[in-house]
């Protein structure tokens, strides 16, 4: 049985050259049909890519993340120079972004809370006792006054841990012991009312009674 396609592959395999320089000779023409060809067939080729698009919605999105993270490796300092020129409008960009993201999946969410309420209560209860938890429960409390003036505002909870070690889990003004009874708090040493900032080396750890009888003023510590 004949098959014109292999017949046409094997014609066109075989007169190569001859159609490249007939295009050639003809580009002119071969440009004015193409534009002619796609104002023509715009819609028709705008509902296949987007069926094709839904066809292969994964596979393309791997690609893209596959390709964008090779051009980042091959041309690093191109990226590092266009994130520094354009760092106002990608800031911007985010924000609208993030703003439409929860705009778009708000009752999404709102059903999720709903759905594992229980679930996401056991996890806020689990991270504000953890020491990140805590550590970015104090910042918290901590960006009202930040807010009415501009100070250093920087604690982690690993800066948090190393100070009750160099302290020895003890009260830096009476050196009592801490225990799940008598938890520690972070007392600033100058007080972030009189020009103290919110940093491993004005923070100490105290006793609840010692941070309340201090409150606002600056007294020397004991250990």
């Amino acid at each position: 049985m004949f098959d014109k396609k292999e017949y046409d592959r094997k014609y066109s395999q075989e007169h190569k050259e001859h159609y490249r320089q007939y295009r050639q000779e003809h580009k002119k023409y071969y440009k004015e049909y193409h534009k002619q060809w796609y104002l023509d067939h715009k819609e028709k080729r705008k509902e296949q890519n987007k069926q094709y698009y839904i066809d292969h919605k994964e596979e393309l999105k791997e690609y893209m993340k596959n390709y964008m993270k090779q051009y980042r490796i091959d041309n690093p300092e191109y990226m590092k120079q266009y994130s520094q020129e354009h760092k106002e409008e990608r800031k911007q960009y985010n924000k609208q972004y993030n703003k439409q993201y929860c705009l778009n999946h708000f009752e999404c969410n709102k059903q999720y809370r709903i759905d594992h309420k229980k679930e996401l209560k056991q996890y806020r209860k689990q991270y504000n006792q953890s020491p990140e938890g805590k550590a970015s429960h104090q910042r918290g409390k901590t960006k009202r006054r930040v807010m009415e003036r501009e100070i250093i505002n920087t604690l982690t909870a690993k800066e948090w841990e190393d100070i009750l070690e160099q302290y020895n889990y003890r009260c830096a003004y009476c050196g009592v012991e801490f225990n799940y009874k008598n938890q520690p708090t972070k007392d600033h040493i100058i007080p972030i009312s009189k020009g103290g900032d919110n940093i491993k080396e004005n923070i100490v750890p105290a006793c609840r009674s010692c941070n309340s009888k201090k409150g606002n003023k600056i007294i020397k510590k004991t250990v």
